[in-house]
């Protein structure tokens, strides 16, 4: 018997004993107090305590037990009549109570599905800090290319005046002259373009003034001869002249 089965047994007795609503109380009660004491064999309660609990008096609990006896619901043994001596109440049932407990039987048939779910991995702040970062989709991820350390500028320094004469030297038929003049019109802007910007290279802009020298000096030579041409006297006027003195 089960617990349902005693509630049931007891309705099954009420049929024919016909159970007052006093006896009903009090055997619901006594069988909620030995499931919660965990189906122990029996228990002790004073007189008062169950008639309290039940909602009657002490007189009528007593003839409301008496009749549970009568039909084979319940036992007690009756203490003395003191608050302290109490009475030890037990539920008459085929086996222990103990045994009231339902147990579910093991599941014996194997599960014919298995468990495909892979299992998680913990999670690792050491290990996953180590692998690199693959969105990409790629099976085999590109190595990934070592970066290129960017060559310093190498720090400009300014030039001597020796060293700008050694680099104009034959260059230009004064090329003392323009190496002076190159040298200290760069040194007198700290070696800096019109725009504020520093020179990188001065050979380079040495080259750039030798140049530009070259054109000017170059241009200003076909002009002194185009105009030592045009005052140059013609040689007919020459022979017109000789030849008006010889008439003479």
């Amino acid at each position: 018997m089960t617990y349902i089965e005693l509630i049931n047994n007891f309705w099954f007795l009420d049929e024919d004993w016909q159970f007052t609503c006093c006896e009903t109380r009090l055997y619901f009660y006594l069988l909620k107090t030995a499931n919660r004491l965990g189906w122990v064999d029996s228990w002790t309660r004073s007189d008062t305590k169950v008639a309290s609990d039940v909602g009657v008096s002490v007189n009528s609990m007593k003839t409301a037990r008496n009749r549970l006896v009568q039909a084979g619901l319940i036992a007690f043994k009756a203490g003395g009549n003191g608050q302290r001596d109490k009475t030890k109440y037990q539920v008459i049932c085929e086996f222990r109570c103990q045994n009231l407990i339902p147990k579910v039987p093991p599941n014996l048939e194997p599960n014919p599905i298995p468990n495909l779910e892979p299992k998680v991995q913990p999670y690792n702040k050491t290990k996953n800090k180590t692998k690199n970062n693959n969105n990409s989709g790629e099976l085999f991820p590109p190595e990934e290319k070592p970066n290129k350390k960017k060559s310093a500028k190498a720090e400009f320094i300014p030039p001597t005046l020796d060293q700008v004469k050694a680099y104009f030297e034959e260059k230009l038929p004064d090329w003392e002259r323009q190496a002076e003049i190159f040298f200290y019109h760069f040194d007198s802007l700290g070696w800096r373009n019109a725009n504020g910007a520093k020179i990188e290279r001065w050979d380079s802009k040495a080259n750039l003034w030798i140049m530009d020298e070259q054109a000017k000096q170059y241009q200003h030579g076909k002009q002194s001869e185009n105009s030592c041409g045009g005052n140059k006297p013609s040689d007919i006027g020459t022979t017109a002249g000789k030849l008006k003195a010889v008439e003479l």
